[in-house]
């Protein structure tokens, strides 16, 4: 019932936060608010969408949308997806969308391109509505501010290719007309601007730049946020939240709490190796029903009670659109916590070796809300025993910025996997073709991803009869120190992006030729391949 009274209390802050004096918005019940039932006099007016993910989880992106209605959803390249709909579109999609690194409104796109300074002054001036973008309806001025998203920047002219003077160009352009419209100038706020404004260049092979200018839905920054480690430390590889609900929703989880709701039957999901958490309290955030705008209210990141998207002048009541939004979702996400609750068709399960790990997951999932929701434990891999099918989804160290104890984990992750039931269906995440290949797995289907300039695979596996895997587990273990498996670990190549063996074992036996970046054996035969180390 405790975690029913904190949700609860979710309803009246949210609503106290939106309803301020500085709105001078008469005060409603949020109860007898339904979000089918708004019927505004004024014509809904089609706006034109962007938003942006994780390269690799456009596709994703897109069908959430799909489900919330939007229309004309078209992936534009693997990091972003266009669509449109109404400003009430806009909203729902700022609270429920849970891949989107960015959502934004477009104001206008040029016909010509641009190759100065002066060409984009004069794009402001010519496409933009300055007085409706940045009056605030009451007399007084909107703050602004202005990022630049540059694509194909070799392509871009020189004059307008560098991203901190083309903002600035474009931000004076804004000010020199409110100036000659009315005497003085908007002012700027980085942080939780009234109207966040990005500009997109794109260079072409005419020699000049396509340019686009777009308002942000959100505060500046990135809706990978949710809030929950505001107070917390981050684990040095934690995975973005936004990133962790994408490969979630990619692996059928939220199908899977959807079905165990009608058929009841029950659902596990495990995390063999949770790290700081991501796809755990991301997936407990799927299974509860919590959107993550309303996460973001809970968690009090600065802007999100009211964004943007509110504080713009319209002709239409968005803010009580936006409460009954709120209501709508505190709701079902009461709906949600009850089901886990009470119904015990939900388990989800994190385990890390690491305590300290676990502490990093726990502190985040009480802030979230989730703690007595999640079954913790702190075993290592190979010794954690689960009864029944399972989802497992983890995110093992595979060499960049985790790079110690790799082979130990690879073949611990191994050894659970194989003392998994059969039809068992495990996600992993990887970008480590060699690490993978140690499990000795048949992949199902993997997802191509980019993060941190490191090409990834979320890769699927089906857990077939057991019947010819290893039974004892750890005969298996100490018989994979003593004989090679065959799993190979990638040396430090010039970018660093690899790593080197760890172990006393491999830096005896085999010695860096630092001039060309590999690792020879001292034997006469070398490996078949120079840039891999076989393990012995």
């Amino acid at each position: 019932m405790k975690t029913f009274i904190v949700f609860m209390v979710w309803v009246n802050v949210i609503c106290a936060l939106i309803v301020s004096p500085e709105m001078k918005i008469k005060s409603i019940s949020t109860t007898s608010l339904q979000v089918e039932t708004f019927d505004y006099s004024a014509e809904k007016k089609i706006n034109l969408y962007l938003a942006t993910c994780i390269p690799g989880l456009a596709q994703v992106l897109a069908q959430e949308l799909n489900d919330l209605g939007a229309d004309e959803v078209e992936t534009s390249g693997n990091s972003a997806v266009m669509f449109s709909g109404p400003d009430e579109l806009g909203l729902k999609a700022l609270l429920h969308v849970r891949t989107a690194h960015k959502l934004m409104q477009l104001l206008a796109a040029s016909e010509e391109l641009v190759n100065s300074r002066n060409d984009i002054h004069n794009f402001i001036e010519q496409y933009i509505d300055v007085k409706n973008l940045l009056g605030n309806g009451a007399g007084g001025l909107l703050t602004i501010s202005v990022s630049i998203v540059l694509n194909q920047k070799n392509k871009i002219p020189t004059d307008i290719n560098h991203s901190h003077y083309t903002a600035l160009t474009i931000k004076n352009a804004l000010c020199d007309i409110v100036r000659d419209l009315r005497g003085d100038r908007p002012s700027v706020d980085i942080d939780n601007a009234d109207v966040p404004l990005v500009g997109v260049l794109r260079g072409t092979d005419q020699g000049g730049a396509e340019i686009s200018l777009y308002r942000c839905l959100h505060p500046p920054g990135s809706l990978h946020r949710r809030g929950y480690r505001s107070n917390s430390a981050i684990h040095r590889a934690a995975m973005k939240e936004s990133m962790a609900a994408g490969l979630l929703l990619h692996s059928g989880w939220k199908e899977a709490c959807d079905e165990s709701k009608k058929t009841k039957e029950k659902i596990t999901l495990v995390d063999p190796m949770v790290g700081s958490g991501s796809l755990i309290l991301e997936a407990a955030m799927i299974a509860a029903d919590v959107a993550p705008g309303l996460m973001r209210i809970k968690c009090r990141l600065p802007g999100h009670q009211i964004p943007p998207a509110l504080r713009w002048k319209s002709d239409r009541n968005l803010i009580d659109y936006w409460k009954a939004l709120l209501n709508e979702a505190t709701e079902k996400t009461k709906a949600g916590m009850n089901w886990i609750e009470t119904s015990g068709q939900v388990k989800i399960i994190a385990n890390d070796i690491h305590d300290g790990a676990i502490d990093i997951c726990a502190e985040s999932l009480r802030h979230a809300g989730f703690f007595r929701m999640v079954e913790l434990r702190s075993l290592s891999c190979e010794n954690l025993e689960i009864s029944e099918k399972c989802h497992v989804v983890t995110n093992p160290p595979w060499g960049v910025r985790l790079t110690t104890d790799m082979e130990d984990s690879w073949e611990s992750l191994r050894i659970f996997l194989r003392s998994c039931k059969a039809g068992t269906e495990a996600w992993i995440l990887s970008g480590n073709k060699a690490a993978t290949k140690h499990l000795g797995l048949k992949r199902s289907q993997s997802l191509v991803l980019k993060t941190a300039q490191q090409d990834l695979r979320w890769i699927n596996y089906i857990i077939r009869d057991k019947a010819n895997f290893e039974t004892d587990k750890r005969e298996t273990y100490e018989h994979n120190k003593r004989e090679p498996r065959g799993m190979e670990l990638f040396v430090a190549k010039k970018d660093n992006t690899m790593p080197t063996p760890q172990s006393e074992r491999h830096k005896s036996r085999y010695k860096y030729q630092s001039s060309r970046q590999k690792i020879q054996r001292d034997e006469p035969k070398k490996s078949r391949k120079t840039d891999i180390l076989p393990l012995t």
